[in-house]
């Protein structure tokens, strides 16, 4: 009895043995396991015309680009760049717009994009700013690209 007892448990031990024992085999010949590499991610450089796209999604909500483009919560920015800011026919613009006499170039706008509501208080423009200067630069390239005639 104990012999066919035997003859039935064995075998079966044997063989899930074996299995697990095949299964953690690496097959590098010291058998460690090699470590899993992550996919390479291809390093793409943006332009700054680029880089300036994605960072206007920001401004998308508010303002447009498009000569003859409707204003939406602020104006159009068609040709803003060497015009008088508050200027723009058809846009309610505030006060502080309006009397601020600023002529839009690349360091008025570099300045007004930091920090809207320091550089020009009173303006009704909620936006909080770009801190970073890379990101000024590269939405002022886009800009400039989209709007200049």
């Amino acid at each position: 009895m104990i012999q066919r007892l035997w003859m039935k448990i064995i075998p079966p031990i044997i063989t899930v043995a074996l299995f697990l024992s095949a299964c953690g085999a690496s097959g590098t010949p010291d058998g460690s396991v090699p470590p899993l590499a992550a996919p390479a991610k291809p390093v793409v450089e943006l332009t700054p015309v680029q880089r300036g796209a994605k960072v206007y999604a920001k401004c998308r909500a508010c303002h447009t680009l498009e000569q003859d483009g409707r204003n939406k919560v602020g104006p159009n920015l068609w040709g803003v760049y060497g015009s008088q800011a508050g200027s723009k026919e058809g846009f309610a613009y505030s006060k502080a717009m309006k009397a601020s006499g600023i002529i839009w170039d690349e360091a008025t706008m570099d300045a007004y994009l930091k920090r809207p509501s320091s550089y020009m208080p009173g303006n009704r423009m909620t936006f909080i700013g770009l801190k970073k200067q890379e990101d000024r630069d590269a939405v002022q390239a886009f800009i400039r690209e989209k709007t200049t005639p």
